[in-house]
Formats: structure tokens, C-alpha cells, sequence
């Protein structure tokens, strides 16, 4: 995350720089509409992403949590949830429901956000790849991301809130068909 901060500071250090120089007023608007808009997409942007946090409130005896029923959970798409201050994806695909940590090795991207393709979960920001039974991502890369047990009762998904160590096969579990 720090390299966004160098990049913004680039970016201001350039723009601050071409306003020492020429104070033409077009440039002043243009340069302050810029920070303007930057600043209101990540603002909005958080406030987006807290609108779909859903942190688990019903506990089952055995320390799992209910997420949602099945079927709300797209086919090829991710469920985001917060347990016990985790960003957690839990992704529903062939039939079957696994859960993976929501933050991708790369840039820390929303890995819920993306989706299923090829049978792997593919972020949104940079298309890296990982295997959702085991958070591990596909030959020849090596990034491994942690993963959850879930189970499924009575058409209720439940995640155990203990993160696996990264990479670690966790048997997904099997939407019953009616």
C-alpha cells in the first residue's frame, strides 16, 4: 500500500511543481478537480465496501458462523464477510461453497469482488489466479492465500472464523440439490 503513497506523492510533487512555475488558472482548476475527484472515488469507495461488509452476528455451538443462505450467493461469485476482523470471500461454484481470505498476494486486492473463471478465483485488479479449494494459485506461481472451512445446514452457509495456513486443501462443501 505504501506504493500508492510514493505515487501520490510523485503526482503531487509534479503538480505542485508545474504551479510554482505558471499560475495559469485553467491549470489551478484543473490540478484541484483532479485531487478532488481522487479523493471522492476513495472515499466512496470505502464507503462502498462498508455497505457490503457483513460481519457475522449468529454463532453456531461450534464456533462457526452463519454467512447467508445458498442462494444468496451468485453461482461463480463471492459473498464478502467480516469474522472476527477477517476480510473473508466465500465463493459458490460447481455445485459447492469454499471460503478464502478476500485479500489477494499481489496488491491487496478484493479478491470477493472477482469471480470464478477457469476454476480458479481471479482478482478483479490484476487477474491473479488461486485455487479456491486450497487458496493456492495455479503452476507455475507460487502465491498461496489462507483458507476457511464451511459447511452448509439446512440451506445456511456457516465459516469457521479460523483462518488455515495458506494453502491448505479445505474439502469445499456440497450445496445439497433438491
Amino acid at each position: 500500500m505504501l506504493a500508492y503513497l510514493a505515487y501520490a506523492l510523485i503526482i503531487m510533487h509534479i503538480a505542485l511543481g508545474s504551479l510554482q512555475s505558471e499560475m495559469d488558472p485553467l491549470l489551478v482548476l484543473a490540478v484541484s478537480a483532479s485531487l478532488g475527484l481522487v479523493f471522492s472515488l476513495h472515499i466512496i469507495s470505502i464507503c462502498k465496501l462498508q455497505n457490503k461488509k457483513i460481519i457475522a452476528s449468529s454463532w453456531a455451538s461450534d464456533g462457526y458462523a452463519f454467512v447467508c443462505k445458498v442462494s444468496e450467493i451468485p453461482e461463480n461469485r463471492a459473498r464478502i464477510i467480516e469474522l472476527l476482523g477477517e476480510r473473508v470471500a466465500v465463493f459458490s461454484y460447481n455445485n459447492q461453497i469454499s471460503a478464502v481470505s478476500n485479500v489477494c498476494k499481489h496488491q491487496n486486492g478484493p479478491l470477493g469482488e472477482g469471480r470464478i473463471i477457469d476454476g480458479c478465483i481471479t482478482c478483479p485488479w490484476h487477474g491473479f489466479q488461486y485455487r479456491p479449494e486450497d487458496g493456492q494459485s495455479p503452476p507455475p506461481f507460487k502465491e498461496k492465500i489462507a483458507t476457511f472451512k464451511v459447511r452448509i445446514e439446512d440451506d445456511k452457509v456457516y465459516v469457521n472464523p479460523k483462518a488455515l495456513p495458506e494453502g491448505t486443501y479445505v474439502e469445499a462443501a456440497k450445496i445439497p440439490t433438491r
